[in-house]
């Protein structure tokens, strides 16, 4: 399905590289201005550059979003930039290890603030001006973690069942306002952010538990959001769009491999 944002407003957190990036040059491509967010600002320089050479629009801003101040200036920027924020795509994250005890608190703070806090701070701060004009679009990259516990890795699934919960509630609390937010739940994608996994470790994933026998891409994730921020789905708010080649549809998975 090809989908149309021209005159449209997209930001993307953590635009600098991975999904992110690739969901930058996807929407652009779909017409529309986008706004690459990241704390680096390198990165973020070199997504926009990249896309404006290839002929469509987009403007680079670094900042932190776990910083509220940064938050409220950066949406600022977009807004006098580009004249409306139509679309957010939060997609900036990490995923530690840990248990209880092996989970500092600074730990647990870390991830709360890149993982959580900042998807309170976006979605409270790009309100006023979604609402002000009207209406707009909020995707949350959650994980499909915020549903069931993973072995080790405590802090991660805790911060993403609260940022699941943010979503279901301002998806309720405004969509008078015609404000629809909605969250992807990837499970294993490859990306940056799963470099460090050991190939033997990824195929046995694949193989016995992940019931589709293909390696989710960020082409997929990217074009999950598309459809979520697009006029196909308005009717879509306040869910959980898992994509994860059937993985959380089943409690036990046999390979016919094994």
């Amino acid at each position: 399905m090809k989908h149309d944002f021209t005159g449209k407003t997209v930001a993307i957190t953590g635009g600098g590289s991975g999904i992110g990036k690739l969901s930058c040059q996807r929407f652009a491509e779909a017409g529309a201005k986008v706004a690459v967010i990241d704390i680096n600002g390198t990165t973020a320089k070199q997504t926009a550059e990249e896309i404006t050479k290839a002929g469509f629009t987009a403007s680079a801003f670094q900042a932190d979003i776990t910083d509220e101040n940064a938050v409220i200036e950066t949406f600022k920027a977009i807004h006098d930039c580009f004249g409306s924020i139509d679309v957010l795509f939060n997609q900036a994250g990490i995923s530690p290890m840990g248990t209880l005890e092996t989970t500092s608190y600074e730990d647990l703070k870390k991830v709360f603030a890149i993982d959580t806090f900042s998807v309170f701070l976006t979605c409270k701060y790009v309100l006023p001006y979604m609402k002000q004009q009207g209406g707009g679009t909020i995707i949350n990259t959650i994980g499909t973690y915020a549903f069931r516990y993973v072995q080790n890795k405590l802090g991660y699934c805790s911060s993403k069942a609260a940022a699941l919960s943010i979503t279901k509630s301002v998806a309720v609390d405004y969509a008078r306002d015609h404000i629809r937010c909605n969250a992807i739940c990837p499970g294993y994608v490859d990306t940056p952010l799963n470099k460090d996994v050991p190939a033997d470790r990824r195929d046995r994933y694949l193989d016995r538990i992940q019931p589709m026998d293909y390696l989710i891409k960020a082409e997929d994730i990217a074009q999950t959001a598309l459809y979520l921020a697009s006029d196909a789905s308005y009717a879509i708010t306040g869910q959980a769009i898992v994509v994860d080649g059937g993985t959380e549809a089943t409690l036990i998975y046999t390979s016919p491999n094994q």
